[in-house]
């Protein structure tokens, strides 16, 4: 697991928000388990950057682009745990182990569809997490 994506799942458990309506175990790094009760959160890396600095010493400036996909049973419940989603992520400057100099942005929100053969609403909401890393 990427450390933005871990950085993300860390907020994700803490608010109190978030778990009030997804439970802490329905909430994960990549591809949950088949099987996974709704509502569920699936997070991944979309991309990661290193910014490339002259003589940068121990640590270096990361980069990752986050994706947060919800899954829910109904739309309402769609929209109601993204707010929560972007309120638990954004303008966020979590202290994460391994990690120094954590901010997390949110980026905004992909669009809301649904899988009809499974009855699955679905939507995202993209973050910029800039953390230093050691080299």
């Amino acid at each position: 697991m990427s450390d933005g994506v871990a950085t993300m799942v860390q907020l994700l458990h803490e608010s109190a928000a978030v778990t009030g309506l997804v439970p802490a175990g329905s909430i994960g790094a990549g591809v949950l388990p088949l099987g996974t009760p709704l509502p569920y959160l699936s997070l991944s890396l979309v991309s990661s950057s290193d910014m490339n600095m002259p003589a940068p010493g121990a640590k270096r400036r990361v980069l990752d682009r986050v994706q947060v996909t919800i899954a829910a049973a109904t739309y309402d419940e769609l929209r109601e745990i993204s707010k929560a989603v972007k309120s638990a992520g954004a303008d966020q400057v979590p202290d994460v182990d391994g990690i120094s100099q954590v901010t997390v942005h949110s980026l905004g929100a992909g669009p809301d569809f649904m899988d009809e053969t499974a009855s699955i609403y679905l939507g995202s909401r993209d973050f910029r997490v800039w953390y230093n890393e050691v080299r």
